[in-house]
Formats: structure tokens, C-alpha cells, sequence
């Protein structure tokens, strides 16, 4: 497991994810500064939860790069879901609304991802 210091919390540069042939995430980019806060903002269909899945490990981009806590998210998996522990998903229960079995369903689903 390696790590670069960073003055970013999570750096992502040209993040792509299509769905067949929808593309959903079309090379955003953004960094975020230890210590800040971030939102993302978008209708319905926008990619922000496709984002956030990607960022918690739960999903594979098709392309790009990201650095979560200095840890690369397609080489170092195991190290960003240690450094973001429980708040991702619970992160993805709140913006999404869902039920307490919902949220035990993607508990489940992250718990059980074979790429750890």
C-alpha cells in the first residue's frame, strides 16, 4: 500500500461511466482540500449518485483517475474503503432517501464487493 502527501482529501480527474450506451459521467474533474466541504449539485439523472458510488468503491469508471486520502482508487481499493470506513454508504442512504433495508441491502453489497 503506497501514499503520496496531498493537500487534497480526494482529487478526480476525467471520471467516465456509461450504462450501455447512456453515458453518465462524461470526465469531471474535481478537488477537494482537506478540511473542506463539498456538495454535488444536479437534476435528477445527473451522475451524482453514480459519483459517489464510484468514489466508495461500490462501482468501476469506465476511465479517469481518483485519489481518495492519497490512495489510488483502482489500485488501492482496500485502503480507501479503510479510509473512508462506514460514511460512504451511509452517505449514499441519506442522498438517496432509502429505507432502513435499503440501506442494509447496500451495507450487504459493499460488505460482499469481490474486488476487496
Amino acid at each position: 500500500m503506497t501514499t503520496t502527501t496531498s493537500p487534497s482529501a480526494l482529487t478526480v480527474i476525467g471520471l467516465r461511466k456509461s450504462f450501455g450506451e447512456k453515458t453518465v459521467l462524461d470526465g469531471i474533474d474535481f478537488d477537494i482540500a482537506w478540511g473542506s466541504t463539498y456538495s454535488l449539485l444536479g437534476p435528477n439523472g445527473a451522475g451524482k449518485s453514480t459519483t459517489v458510488q464510484i468514489l466508495s468503491t461500490l462501482l468501476s469508471p469506465d476511465a479517469g483517475e481518483v485519489r481518495v486520502a492519497g490512495f489510488d482508487l483502482a489500485r488501492e481499493p482496500d485502503a480507501v474503503r479503510a479510509a473512508i470506513g462506514h460514511s460512504a454508504v451511509l452517505a449514499i442512504a441519506w442522498c438517496a432517501g432509502i429505507t432502513a433495508v435499503g440501506y442494509l441491502w447496500a451495507r450487504r453489497r459493499y460488505d460482499r464487493n469481490p474486488s476487496r
